[in-house]
């Protein structure tokens, strides 16, 4: 048995490694104005779902802060009571955050034996974790090929810093563009405001499925299912998956645009079918690139023995969201016929 099949075997980390110890835990019975207010005063990182708990502290259901802006009365009525959990005490921080990118969930409670919640993990931190643990495992991948596998405290600081620097470098200019692109397009979002309503989704969709597609592919490589030889295959295979899910979220966009979007506020020169029709349209480009995306950043990192999780991480996302604002934008911009830079 190879290294890296003997570390599949290893025992996972508990899922307290990955959590938020110290969520924020809202009673049912605030205003949804009262618990917008409570995701805005919340110091450090920003989530936009929290859990909403009886007295004793145990699970009454989630709430979106996105429900919060848009309803008046308490949480409770907003709510959502069909929450994915797992237990602390049968969690282990990788199947949990496997399980979170496969099912798109973007808050996974952590629940004690009786239903209290000790911790929630939050989509973004079970990203990162399985990027740093793929990590691992593709570079005893590439020692197990020939090559020289590093260690953490083999690099000086200063070698560390040239090693980030320059991603860091290129991913802060990748971020200044992506504002641009938001700039560029004012004449469009002041003439359709519903788009700016979308922008969100798309992004959030090219995130979700750019990481399923860079996981499973750096996974397959760490296995040794896939070699980097096999790269035309991969992508051909990646493509024919993209296509399925971007057909099947053109579906759902189109259908979301038409349900909740509010008829008065399209343009007389327009319809809602045509905006649900372009955004979907969008959206599905965004699905098939940011796939595309994801299984290619794997191996170009490992062809020139890079550092996977650097790649796979800030620069997926990055990339991603550039990539999905440019299409939202171009092709909505077209097919509405609205003012194009």
């Amino acid at each position: 048995m190879t290294d890296i099949a003997s570390s599949m075997l290893a025992p996972e980390h508990p899922v307290d490694a990955i959590w938020d110890a110290a969520p924020l835990l809202l009673a049912p019975d605030l205003t949804c104005p009262e618990a917008t207010d409570r995701f805005a005063s919340r110091s450090g990182a920003f989530h936009t779902s929290a859990c909403v708990v009886d007295g004793d502290g145990r699970l009454l259901g989630i709430v979106s802060l996105r429900d919060c802006l848009n309803g008046s009365g308490p949480i409770e009525e907003v709510m959502s009571t069909k929450v994915p959990t797992v237990r602390r005490v049968e969690a282990g921080a990788e199947r949990t955050a496997y399980d979170m990118i496969d099912r798109g969930i973007d808050i996974m409670p952590v629940l004690e034996r009786d239903g209290r919640v000790a911790g929630v993990v939050h989509a973004e931190k079970a990203n990162a974790f399985l990027v740093e643990e793929l990590h691992e495992d593709a570079d005893r991948w590439v020692g197990i090929a020939g090559g020289v596998k590093d260690d953490y405290f083999d690099h000086t600081v200063w070698s560390d810093f040239r090693r980030r620097v320059p991603w860091v470098l290129a991913l802060a200019v990748a971020g200044l563009a992506a504002g641009y692109v938001v700039h560029i397009y004012e004449d469009a979002l002041d003439a359709l405001v519903i788009l700016a309503l979308y922008m969100p989704m798309v992004a959030d969709t090219g995130g979700n499925v750019g990481t399923q597609s860079a996981s499973l592919v750096t996974r397959a490589l760490t296995t040794g299912d896939v070699k980097t030889r096999e790269t035309l295959w991969i992508l051909w295979r990646e493509t024919r998956v993209s296509l399925l899910m971007a057909g099947t979220l053109f579906l759902f966009a189109f259908l979301k645009v038409l349900l909740i979007s509010n008829a008065a506020d399209v343009p007389a020169t327009m319809t809602l079918e045509g905006i649900g029709f372009a955004i979907a349209i969008a959206l599905a480009a965004q699905v098939i690139s940011a796939t595309l995306i994801g299984a290619v950043l794997p191996l170009v990192a490992v062809a020139v023995r890079q550092d996977p999780a650097v790649v796979s991480g800030p620069a997926l996302t990055t990339i991603v969201d550039l990539t999905g604002l440019l299409l939202y934008f171009t092709i909505t911009a077209s097919m509405l016929g609205l003012a194009v830079p």
